[in-house]
Order: C-alpha cells, then sequence, then structure tokens
C-alpha cells in the first residue's frame, strides 16, 4: 500500500500537519491516517506487557477492592484503593522511568485509561486527574528541581496531584482567569489571590497545578498575562471550602479551592512568567485522548451489558434480542464504537509522534466518543425498562457517570466552534477581512483559541482524492468520501463567501461544518482500519468488520448529507425563525403561550 507525501507549502514546511484541517480545504492528507498504525505489542512488546499487566490487576481488583456502587454511594474512593492503585503502578503510568514512574506512551495510556473508565469511571477520573493533568504539567514544564521534588512521591503515591484552572465567572473562557499573582519586591515570593471550582483530587492533593494573572512586560507597557504554579495545601492563605455533590461519578471528589494572599516561593513558578496559556493548552489538549479512550470503553462495557440483557431478559415469548428494534440499536452502538476505537489508533498514533498538530483530531474524537457513550448509556436504561431506573442495578449509575463526558476537556459546543474556525481559517486567508476577525475571537474560546495561530496553506490544484489502494469491498466508501471532503470544501469557501466577517458569530452554521468534518474523520478511519485488518488477515476473516465499516460509513454519509443540506438559503430562514423564538421566550422570560387546558390565575 502505498500513500503520497503531505502536501503543504514549502514557506509553511514549520507549521505542523492537520488531517481535518486539510479536508476543510477540501485535501486529503492521507499519509497521516494511511496505513492504520501498527499494534503496540509490534512496536513496543515491552511496553505491551506493562500494559497487559495493568489491565489483568484492574480487572483482578473487581468487585472485592473496586465496588463502584459502594463509591456512589458513600461518595467517595477509600485510601486502601488508592494505595493499591500506587502499587502496581497506576499512579506513575505518566511519570518516567528516572523518577520512577511507567512513563507509558500515549497509546499504551490511553488503553490502560479505556480499561479503567470500564471498571469505575470515577477511578478513572482520579487518575485521569493526577497523572493526566497534575503529574503530566510538571512533566511537560517543571524543571529539574520541580521534577526531583514532587515526581518520585507521585509516582509512589505519596500523595496525589491536582490541577486547578477552573474558575467561578470564568467557565470555557480560561484565558481569562481572574485569580492573580503579584511578585514582592525581593522577587522571592508570589502572593496568589483568587478562586478555584471543580478541582478534582484538590481536598487531598499534595500539590496542585494552577493558574493566575501575572504581570509581564509587552511593547513597553505592563500587562496581565496567564502564568502557572506548582502550590501545596501548606502554603499560608490555602483553604479547601469545601467538595461539591454531583450527579454521576460520585467516587471521584471536586473541591472548591480559596488563593487568600497565598504564599508561592518563586522556585514554584512552573514555566515561565506570562507563558501559563501554553502550560495548560499543552496539558489539556493531550487529555481529550484520554477521555476519548476512557469513552470508548465504557461504551464497549455497555454493549456488553446490553447484549446480555436482550439476550437474557424475554418479553412477549421472544428475548428482547430477537426483536428488531433492539437490534438496530445493538447494531448502530457496534459500528459507532468500531468507528470510536479505529480513531482512538489513529489519535494515539499522532499524539506519539510528535510532529502532527492533533488537536482538531483530538476535539473530533472527544465530541464523538462522548456524545456516543451518553447514547449507549440511555439505550441500556431504556432497554432495561423499570430495572433500568432504579437500584441496585448498575444501569441509572451508568448513564448518571456517563453524562459529565459532554463537558469534560472543553464542552461540546464550544469545543465544535474550535474545529469549524480553525478549519475556515485557512481557506478564510484569501479574504484578509475574514482571516483578521478570525484571529481575534479564538482567543476568546478560552484554551481552545491556543491553536488558532497553526494554519496550513495549500497548494492550488489539490484534489479532494484518497491515493491509497484499497480492497473492492471499500472503495464504493471511498468514492463517497472523496466526494463528501469536496463538498465540505466548497461548502466552507459558500459559508466564508456568504457571511464574511460575521461567521465567527455564524454558531448554527460554524456547528453543521464541524459535524461534517467529525463525521469525515471518523469515516476515514474506519477505512484505513479496515483495510489494514483485510490485509493481515484477508477479507474473508474480516467480514464482521467489513459490516460493521459498511454499517457505519452509510451512516455516518447520512448525517453528513443532512448537515450539508443544511447550509443552504432556505435553512438560513429556519435559523431566522429559531433566533426570533429564541428571543421571544428571552423576553417572556420562559414559555410565554397560555395553557392548552386552562390557564391558571
Amino acid at each position: 500500500m502505498t500513500a503520497r507525501p503531505i502536501r503543504v507549502t514549502d514557506q509553511l514546511t514549520e507549521q505542523k500537519s492537520s488531517f481535518t484541517r486539510g479536508i476543510f480545504a477540501g485535501v486529503i492528507l492521507d499519509s497521516l491516517l494511511f496505513p492504520y498504525p501498527r499494534p503496540l505489542e509490534e512496536r513496543n512488546p515491552d511496553e505491551a506487557r506493562t500494559v497487559r499487566r495493568l489491565i489483568k490487576s484492574l480487572r483482578d481488583m473487581q468487585g472485592d477492592l473496586i465496588d463502584s456502587g459502594k463509591f456512589d454511594e458513600e461518595e467517595t474512593i477509600p485510601e486502601n484503593v488508592i494505595r493499591a492503585f500506587a502499587e502496581i503502578g497506576m499512579l506513575g503510568l505518566t511519570i518516567p522511568k528516572k523518577y520512577g514512574g511507567l512513563e507509558l506512551s500515549s497509546s499504551a495510556y490511553a488503553r490502560v485509561f479505556e480499561t479503567l473508565s470500564a471498571v469505575d469511571p470515577s477511578l478513572a477520573v482520579l487518575v485521569g486527574v493526577h497523572c493526566g493533568l497534575g503529574s503530566k504539567a510538571i512533566v511537560l514544564h517543571g524543571n529539574d528541581q520541580q521534577k526531583d521534588r514532587y515526581l518520585p512521591p507521585l509516582a509512589r503515591g505519596d500523595f496525589l496531584a491536582a490541577y486547578a484552572l477552573t474558575e467561578p465567572d470564568v467557565g470555557s473562557d480560561a484565558q481569562n482567569i481572574q485569580t492573580t499573582a503579584m511578585l514582592n519586591k525581593d522577587g522571592t515570593q508570589w502572593r496568589l489571590n483568587g478562586r478555584k471550582i471543580w478541582i478534582g483530587n484538590a481536598h487531598r492533593a499534595g500539590v496542585i497545578a494552577t493558574f493566575a494573572q501575572a504581570f509581564v512586560q509587552r511593547r513597553g507597557q505592563s500587562v496581565q498575562r496567564m502564568t502557572a504554579f506548582l502550590v501545596r495545601p501548606d502554603m499560608p492563605g490555602f483553604k479547601v471550602v469545601g467538595t461539591v455533590r454531583k450527579l454521576g461519578i460520585r467516587g471521584s471528589t471536586q473541591a472548591e479551592l480559596a488563593f487568600e494572599g497565598m504564599q508561592v516561593p518563586n522556585d514554584h513558578l512552573l514555566g515561565a512568567v506570562g507563558r501559563g496559556f501554553g502550560v495548560a493548552v499543552h496539558v489539556l489538549n493531550a487529555g481529550r485522548l484520554t477521555l476519548a479512550a476512557g469513552c470508548t470503553g465504557g461504551t464497549k462495557r455497555t454493549l456488553k451489558e446490553m447484549t446480555e440483557y436482550a439476550t437474557e431478559r424475554v418479553q412477549f415469548g421472544h428475548p428482547l434480542a430477537d426483536f428488531e428494534i433492539t437490534q438496530r440499536k445493538i447494531a448502530r452502538m457496534a459500528s459507532e464504537t468500531y468507528a470510536s476505537d479505529s480513531m482512538l489508533g489513529i489519535l494515539a498514533s499522532l499524539v506519539d509522534r510528535g510532529d502532527i498538530d492533533f488537536s482538531l483530531e483530538a476535539a473530533c474524537a472527544k465530541v464523538f466518543a462522548s456524545e456516543m457513550v451518553w447514547r449507549a448509556a440511555d439505550d441500556m436504561v431504556q432497554l432495561a425498562g423499570g430495572r433500568g431506573y432504579v437500584k441496585p442495578y448498575p444501569y441509572e449509575r451508568m448513564l448518571r457517570d456517563s453524562r459529565i463526558n459532554r463537558i469534560f476537556e472543553g464542552a461540546n459546543e464550544v469545543l465544535r466552534l474550535f474545529i469549524a474556525l480553525n478549519g475556515v481559517q485557512a481557506p478564510a486567508e484569501a479574504l484578509k477581512e475574514v482571516g483578521s476577525a478570525l484571529r481575534r475571537p479564538l482567543k476568546h474560546l478560552g484554551l481552545l483559541g491556543g491553536y488558532a495561530t497553526s494554519r496550513v496553506r495549500l497548494r492550488l490544484g489539490q484534489t479532494s482524492t484518497l491515493d491509497i489502494d484499497l480492497h473492492e469491498r471499500l472503495k464504493r466508501h471511498k468514492e463517497y468520501f472523496e466526494k463528501h471532503v469536496a463538498e465540505l470544501g466548497t461548502a466552507t469557501d459558500r459559508a466564508i463567501v456568504r457571511h464574511r466577517e460575521k461567521i465567527i458569530d455564524s454558531q448554527l452554521v460554524l456547528e453543521r461544518l464541524a459535524n461534517m468534518a467529525i463525521d469525515l474523520f471518523a469515516t476515514a478511519c474506519v477505512i484505513a482500519r479496515t483495510q489494514t485488518l483485510i490485509d493481515d488477515c484477508g477479507v474473508e476473516q474480516c467480514e464482521r468488520e467489513i459490516q460493521l465499516c459498511d454499517l457505519f460509513c452509510v451512516e455516518a454519509g447520512r448525517r453528513f448529507r443532512g448537515n450539508r443540506n443544511m447550509l443552504d438559503g432556505r435553512e438560513e430562514e429556519v435559523d431566522d425563525t429559531r433566533r426570533s423564538v429564541a428571543a421571544a421566550v428571552r423576553e417572556a422570560g420562559g414559555y410565554f403561550v397560555k395553557d392548552a387546558i386552562l390557564e391558571d390565575e
């Protein structure tokens, strides 16, 4: 199988390539996805053995040490569970070996996290915050002294790490955090003032990566810029205000913190003054990979539960699995899991490569997987009927636990804007005023705007073709995929020309473009993976996988066409009506029509 080289202009070769950004311009950078990555055991047998050991240990703990129902009821994870995790290496997954960690690759970490999320989502949150956020911030941006001081005890589990970014009045606009940091006159200590909310592990953490606005000199002026720090609960002025009670993932604990003139030594500055935004972006972007992995693992577990329940539960003289509506749900869940799994393999390999801008692909995978796991949990509750709604059955807990994923690591609405605005930016360079307008609002999308400066300028004359040798069974999907990539490029151009600088506020248009791109990226990953399976095993041995590919590509294509059709002028009239109705509801303070049966007084 051959793949053409990535075609990017010579003057911008320093810019990292992006498959998803390319398809917005009608270009398929197929060498980024084809051939599909080889399994971990072929790339790194030693690491694969470590991952298998961890997975086995996690499964051996289920039912005895790991009791999800108990964690949910008591709203905590016991210390003995955390200690057991430390003993098997689960708290050192991302920490380098020289500091006592396992130093897993992104692919290996994602695979462990997939199983952990299926075993218990609350434990996944605890480990994700500790390994993927708090410890990772030190690994990526800490100096040698900070690493020597904190990474060994974090790997041993002497204490947990946390990551404190979110604030009460900021939401997704994290670049405009309100916590402040002032350096004293002799330059030895910072004083932090502000509040942080919903901070995982914060009430029991020994070290926390956090962020505040500090003054820096820019063009001769003193301005505030986001700056990263490491703080500890024993620093004067540090206070845990309390913990919050939640809909789901109740075993994990999120706390509110107050920094009241907190005294932070200057040697606890993380990175450089004014460079905290880059620290936050770097850490959080990779977090979307593990979140997608967790959602994929959760969906696999749900599919297993649904299959067992539908096979055993008899209604109207037949198992539920005999009914076509149940079969439709099972088939959709299986095909979407295959797609999410395929995206995960591609995304993990892109992260491990290190020379690719995977930010849009990570956002696509996160949106797709988080919405998939929610639909799966909802279908499971529906199938189980009354048993799905009550304890001690696990189905209602599965539904509650799955809901947070559409909010974690960037709300899906914001991520869709991130995908679309980044996607339209390269084509918009032809319209100078649009390009200028795009650069400003992207900064206000919080952490997501950090990638706004990464662009792809594509040579004139490139085509939307997938220059890969595919099996005959996949060629129909290839033809539709190429057609849809060209249509996305055309739709992007039309949206830019039609809305010009107003495109930045045309969220319904951007949402549709993003949905089209997400389905195209997923489809490309599915085709790549299926072709590699055919190459490895032969078409006769891959019939079930080919059917999963067929089903997903057809349904994704239908969604794509639906979004494409909503970009025409007629849908804009409907959008105008939507805006008008929303304005009327807002003016009335809610529903404004008289009750159909009886209006109360």
